[in-house]
């Protein structure tokens, strides 16, 4: 089987070739999207209190994120192999009908079950588009132009992290919270308009992809929910809820994941379990930070936000400077070199649970952190595009970003589970917080190790 050679350059491309003849059409239709989700993400995070007191059921109110969450575990898979055998052009209208159909049953919702229904609907649709784009990107791109679209769909992060809050609640608090769910649906036009011209560059479908049947993602999906609801109820029945998720989970991932995956056999198995390792230990970090500053050490709400808008610019500017050595370092390295860089980082953030260390090394910590992330978060799906086979790249690379969505999960989770056992112990909330810091540390600290496995064997 063919896969995709590197260039080697003697410098790297300038910015403006992936804007360039019809391709740069689709670039900026693929970020236009890109940034559209991630409005949509934090716009719905800030306004769901408003949600909940109009339609009530407050205890169902943790669901509208599970929902979305667990419905994007689904999709990916779904999307990649479907963008393989089918095609990008064909792919695109379901997903983008699920993301609009989903904002509109939210919009509309008269209670908040029917909002739930909303929310899942969009994160099909929302990790449908994210399995999508990448696999665009990875048959239609060149190798030496791939690291620049992958940076540039990162800064598609930062604009949105910085409005998305404020416009949704200048939405919420002055149209109304239904409007801010129907205000993307135009976006999402224009970005059909900008793409659908340009898919026939993706090169034709293969029949003969590999196949996936519907039942594993819903499945795992099922497990996926079990478990990571078991992980936040401190109760010995929640032991059997674990069990039993894990039981319907891992056959599924069996049989999603490329063989090898639970053993990081050197190749795509082993960077589909580092982009696993990365995301969780990024997240049972990331998840307890803004906690970590309000409740340990007292600063305001706003004031622990700016360390999350710090890390936001230096994410975008690590895969600014990544995207420019991608094509003349070794991969496993910058792989590795991120996660050190997000280690010392960690170890920032987690000296300031000790109210003798100043809090503003926590701040200093996080952009570290975040300058890591956007060195090595960017280069796992680089590499996996690197060695893919022609003709299988998007089910392959939906495989790892399967593993990275699994890998969120499992950091907050853990993190999570974490802090209630703490809290449920009387244990001070430092200690639950420095509990999830320590998965962080032990998930990273494997990944230096799994990271060097992800070249494949001559």
């Amino acid at each position: 089987m063919a896969v995709h050679q590197p260039a080697i350059p003697d410098r790297p491309p300038a910015w403006r070739e992936v804007f360039q003849g019809r391709r740069g059409r689709l670039t900026a239709g693929l970020l236009l999207l890109e940034a559209l989700v991630a409005v949509q993400v934090l716009i719905v995070a800030t306004i769901l209190p408003d949600v909940r007191r109009d339609l009530g059921m407050v205890q169902l109110y943790g669901l509208a994120f599970t929902a979305s969450s667990l419905a994007t575990l689904a999709a990916i898979p779904i999307a990649g192999r479907a963008v393989d055998r089918f095609g990008a052009r064909a792919t695109l209208p379901p997903v983008l009908f699920a993301f609009v159909g989903g904002l509109v049953v939210a919009a509309i919702a008269p209670s908040m079950p029917v909002l739930l229904i909303g929310q899942f609907l969009q994160g099909a649709g929302g990790g449908g588009l994210y399995a999508l784009s990448l696999g665009t990107v990875a048959k239609t791109y060149p190798d030496r132009l791939r690291p620049r679209v992958m940076a540039l769909l990162a800064t598609m992060w930062i604009l949105p992290g910085l409005v998305g809050p404020p416009v949704g609640a200048v939405i919420a608090g002055t149209v109304g919270w239904r409007w801010a769910f129907l205000a993307p649906i135009p976006v999402l036009a224009l970005g059909w308009f900008l793409i659908a011209p340009a898919l026939d560059l993706v090169p034709e479908p293969d029949l003969n992809a590999d196949r996936l049947a519907v039942r594993w993602p819903l499945q795992l999906m099922v497990g996926a929910g079990l478990v990571f609801t078991s992980l936040t109820i401190v109760r010995p029945w929640a032991l059997a809820v674990l069990a039993a998720g894990l039981v319907v989970g891992l056959p599924a991932l069996r049989h999603i994941v490329p063989p090898g995956t639970f053993r990081a056999r050197r190749g795509i198995p082993a960077t589909a379990i580092a982009a696993f390792l990365l995301s969780m230990g990024f997240l049972a970090m990331d998840a307890f930070l803004t906690l970590m500053l309000t409740g340990v050490r007292g600063v305001s709400l706003g004031q622990a936000s700016l360390a999350i808008t710090a890390a936001t610019l230096t994410w975008a500017a690590g895969s600014a400077w990544q995207s420019g050595r991608a094509d003349r370092v070794a991969l496993p390295k910058l792989v590795l070199l991120g996660t050190i860089a997000v280690l010392v980082g960690q170890a920032a953030v987690a000296s300031a649970l000790f109210v003798e260390v100043p809090v503003v090394l926590a701040y200093a910590g996080w952009a570290i952190a975040g300058g890591g992330m956007g060195v090595a978060f960017p280069t796992i799906p680089l590499a996996t595009m690197r060695v893919a086979g022609v003709g299988g790249e998007a089910g392959v690379l939906s495989s790892v970003l399967l593993m990275d969505m699994l890998g969120v999960a499992t950091g907050a989770g853990l993190g999570g589970g974490a802090v209630a056992v703490a809290e449920a112990f009387d244990a001070p909330l430092a200690a639950g917080i420095g509990a999830s810091f320590a998965i962080g540390f032990a998930a990273l600290i494997a990944l230096a190790f799994v990271a060097r496995r992800m070249t494949p064997e001559a």
